[in-house]
């Protein structure tokens, strides 16, 4: 596995042990997330952003494993609304080498599961999805976003009240503007994701965080 680390809260007794702290603030170095030895700096202030970013009522966040096939460091967040649809996850991955096919270090890929009531299964448009997500990427430092989206429609048979009739599946990849100094507040990108998720299920009005 790739390195990764715990989320949203470690169970650690060890402070934040150098000088740098990250972009938010100076309590930002009280943190109790333990430090791997060889944890670059800006990968360290992309994970201490994630610890502190805002969190979103009725989501739950769980921490998952980054394939070292993928980077040579992630940060793996599963999402699940309390009502267990919709769901997703996202990985914000970093590179010690420069990537050319990522136009960065960094690049972020993302998941999205999303059942879909029952009234809206006579519209499965693709692009329709696609333009429901983008407008949670910030195109001021969201770019070379591609992906795919997969809608299905599902034909049931026994009783089986529970099963979605139609569904539509996301995945897609982005390079996120990082700091003049290669730093990235991963944070934002996970809330983001996080927030498309939530929309599916409320209007945007009626989603609220918890900070």
């Amino acid at each position: 596995m790739a390195d990764i680390f715990d989320f949203p809260q470690g169970v650690r007794d060890v402070a934040y042990d150098d000088d740098k702290g990250p972009r938010m603030g100076d309590d930002a170095r009280h943190s109790t997330l333990f430090r791997p030895h060889g944890v670059p700096d800006q990968v360290w202030d992309a994970v201490l952003s994630v610890e502190r970013m805002p969190r979103l009522q009725g989501m739950a966040y769980h921490e998952i494993p980054v394939p070292n096939s993928m980077a040579n460091f992630g940060i793996g967040v599963e999402l699940e609304c309390d009502d267990g649809c919709p769901s997703g996850w996202i990985m914000v991955l970093y590179s010690l080498k420069f990537q050319e096919e990522w136009h960065s270090h960094w690049r972020c890929v993302a998941f999205a599961s999303l059942p879909l009531p029952e009234k809206e299964s006579g519209r499965l448009d693709p692009g329709m999805y696609w333009e429901s997500m983008m407008r949670f990427l910030d195109p001021d430092d969201s770019e070379h976003v591609s992906g795919t989206v997969t809608v299905a429609r599902n034909t049931a048979f026994g009783h089986d009240p529970d099963a979605p009739m139609a569904g539509c599946e996301i995945r897609v990849s982005w390079t996120p503007l990082d700091y003049a100094d290669g730093g990235l507040d991963a944070g934002s990108q996970v809330g983001r994701w996080a927030a498309f998720l939530r929309s599916m299920t409320q209007s945007e009005e009626d989603v609220s965080v918890d900070r």
